[in-house]
């Protein structure tokens, strides 16, 4: 999408698929009783004790019954913390961006046509898939989400790739074939997501080399394929890193105004890289420039989510001018001052739980001084990750 280089560029309660009134959570220390033997037994009951499904009223789980789209919408979102009281969640529909018809930022407004008075509208589960990006509207036909119908294998696979932030790869032309013997099934447009899925390791192929992309998922199906995206998204968490916010003024960072350890920056490491949350890190360097004085109304810092694209731009604007920085999930890509200027990480971004993950670090290749960029520096005795936090001032600019 040009623009996108340029702007970067009540029926369900407390469970998942059981109406209000008629169900209550089973405790995971009961067992459900239709699960003994189950081939996939040990994922639902992970995900029982995870909490983000539940058994229903008599004890049962019924695994082989079939899932529509709005069970596994909630499912997913609850799967990776997109609740509708979620903290993230309000800051994406605050900063939402689409385009207009002039190809210009404006507000998000996505819109499905058949949803009024669903649970999923009125527990606020539709908000929360539709600013963070899980459901997009133009994928359905005229904008009708349909969401009692059964989802289909397809329909999984973007929702999945897109909860782990592949929509640019998944967007790229598949290079060779898929090796699947229905191929030919698969709609032209959904190809991209079919391959990031199964490369990601969350759909797999049948033993007769078929995928049956409209081939519809049971309740157990649908468990193990959300497991199997959380175990690829939830690789690396938390690690044991000391981080240290080193706050300078300057475009080459002369002058260290102040320098602080904080726990505010999730951090994850994926082969042998150190990912952060780009959101986290505005948080942290706003903070600091509030601390010292270098936020005004004059001299402030906007955010935008750009949800179908799944970008996040950051605004810099003094009462001289103004720069850009622009993040996309599953690329490598970075632009930055007006996204005249592209850059390249080391890896792409990723996505945990809706955060944009972008890459600080290198441990194969890593420097023991930050750098520009957020290219934090590496203390392997301490595992200490340093990251700048830097004022710009106009008279620091190139």
């Amino acid at each position: 999408m040009k623009h996108w280089k340029r702007g970067l560029c009540g029926l369900l309660a407390a469970v998942l698929m059981v109406p209000a009134g008629l169900a209550a959570p089973v405790s995971g220390e009961k067992g459900l009783s239709d699960l003994e033997g189950h081939w996939a037994q040990k994922e639902v009951e992970a995900a029982v004790a995870s909490g983000w499904v539940d058994g229903y009223p008599d004890g049962s789980f019924k695994p082989e019954k079939s899932i529509t789209r709005a069970e596994f919408t909630k499912m997913l979102l609850d799967a990776i913390h997109l609740t509708p009281d979620s903290e993230l969640v309000a800051w994406m529909k605050v900063h939402a961006k689409m385009e207009d018809i002039w190809g210009n930022p404006t507000e998000y407004t996505p819109k499905l046509y058949d949803m009024s008075g669903h649970w999923l509208t009125s527990q606020g589960w539709l908000d929360a898939a539709l600013y963070s990006g899980m459901v997009v509207p133009d994928d359905y036909n005229g904008k009708n989400f349909r969401p009692e119908k059964a989802i289909a294998r397809y329909e999984i696979a973007l929702m999945t790739d897109r909860a782990l932030g592949l929509v640019y790869p998944a967007s790229q032309p598949v290079e060779g074939e898929l090796p699947f013997t229905d191929k030919e099934e698969i709609l032209d447009w959904m190809k991209g997501y079919v391959n990031e899925s199964v490369k990601a390791g969350v759909l797999k192929g049948y033993p007769d080399g078929s995928f049956q992309p409209n081939k519809t998922s049971t309740r157990a199906e649908a468990v193990v394929m959300i497991q199997r995206m959380l175990e690829e998204m939830e690789e690396g968490l938390n690690p044991d890193i000391t981080v240290v916010a080193r706050y300078q003024e300057g475009w080459k960072g002369e002058s260290i105004v102040q320098e602080e350890e904080t726990n505010k920056i999730q951090l994850q490491i994926v082969d042998n890289i150190i990912y952060a949350s780009v959101k986290d890190l505005y948080d942290v360097e706003m903070e600091m420039m509030k601390k010292v004085g270098h936020i005004n109304p004059d001299n402030r810092m906007g955010f935008q989510w750009w949800p179908v694209q799944q970008g996040i731009v950051v605004l810099n604007v003094t009462v001289y001018d103004y720069y850009n920085y622009g993040f996309q999930m599953g690329s490598t890509k970075y632009y930055w001052l007006g996204f005249d200027n592209e850059e390249v990480y080391c890896a792409p971004a990723r996505a945990l739980y809706g955060e944009l993950m972008i890459p600080v670090c290198d441990l194969s290749h890593y420097d023991r001084e930050p750098q520009d960029e957020w290219k934090g520096g590496w203390v392997p005795e301490t595992n200490t990750l340093t990251l700048w936090m830097l004022y710009q001032s106009p008279r620091d600019w190139p």
